[in-house]
């Protein structure tokens, strides 16, 4: 792997953090109004509502704000909570688990939905039942994440009594159905671009070859074209992190589940500007921490990206 790549890589890494440093604090701190008047309301007195100012430090110049913002942030320092009382990074350790074990289980039926059963059915022979798979995931993902959530909830809560009312954190059918919901588009997305991949991988020169030599299907389909075909996969689960992060919002609101989704759901409600900002700090740095890290294993299996950077360098 060329070192000028790496060394390009890692500089865009720290500018878009940057770049999410500036756009958090500008959005979050700096919205029209007094975000004092907001958290303490109306009827607050003028005095009240300067202390607050003080204590919060919305009255320094805003270089200074943004210096501090951007310097406790990158400790993890978020502060306390403007509503709660509490250190914010305490409330999103709290919650975190709820979100990533949510985010953990969709990973696994996309990889298993999307990558390993269509691997799975292409060996046997089984294409018709490969598109029949994929044909419901696309079905599935033309609803919003929201309005399948309130469906998935009706129809398994309400008619058929396979989920409890009330959001149970011990039992895994509650986080089976939520992270079924997350998975729908991304799992659509890729499946799809999986499959094209494939085909061309199958029908390539190489593939050609390879059968004109004896080696049958299956194995040109596990050992050559499943790995020129992975490329296409992984650069479409990079570009759909932003909707693991949106979704979950969606679905932690709709299910109950007390994740990082809810505490942003409670956070805007209330005006809750410290937590709001924390969390989108947080969800930006890991989704661009972990595009980062596709994008270089999308480098590592593609041999054409490689020869192109090096050619470059």
């Amino acid at each position: 792997m060329a070192v000028k790549y790496l060394l390009s890589r890692l500089a865009l890494f720290v500018a878009s953090i940057l770049l999410i440093l500036v756009v958090a604090f500008f959005v979050v701190y700096r919205l029209p109004g007094d975000p004092a008047r907001m958290i303490l309301g109306p009827r607050a007195d003028a005095e009240t509502v300067q202390r607050f100012r003080t204590q919060a430090g919305l009255d320094r110049p805003i270089w200074l704000q943004f210096g501090g913002f951007a310097t406790r942030s990158l400790r993890l320092d978020f502060g306390d909570s403007l509503i709660q009382r509490r250190p914010v990074i305490q409330l999103i350790r709290e919650r975190a688990g709820y979100t990533l074990k949510l985010v953990a289980y969709a990973l696994a039926i996309l990889v298993w939905f999307a990558i390993l059963l269509p691997l799975a059915l292409s060996s046997m022979g089984l294409h018709s039942a490969d598109r029949v798979v994929r044909s419901l995931w696309g079905a599935a993902a033309a609803a919003p994440p929201y309005v399948l959530a309130l469906i998935t909830l009706v129809v398994m809560a309400g008619f058929l009594r396979w989920l409890p009312a009330v959001f149970e954190p011990d039992r895994f059918i509650c986080w089976l159905f939520p992270s079924a919901v997350l998975a729908v588009y991304p799992t659509s997305l890729v499946s799809r671009l999986f499959a094209n991949a494939l085909e061309r991988a199958m029908t390539s020169d190489y593939a050609v070859r390879a059968r004109a030599q004896g080696f049958p299907d299956r194995v040109i389909l596990l050992k050559e074209a499943v790995i020129n075909a992975a490329t296409a996969p992984v650069s479409a689960l990079a570009n759909g992190l932003a909707y693991f992060v949106t979704g979950t919002f969606f679905v932690e609101a709709a299910f109950g589940i007390g994740g990082l989704g809810t505490l942003t759901y409670d956070s805007i409600r209330n005006k809750d500007v410290t937590v709001l900002a924390s969390i989108c700090l947080l969800f930006a740095f890991v989704v661009s921490a972990v595009s980062a890290v596709l994008d270089l294993s999308q480098h590592l299996m593609d041999p054409r990206l490689r020869r192109s950077h090096e050619w470059i360098a």
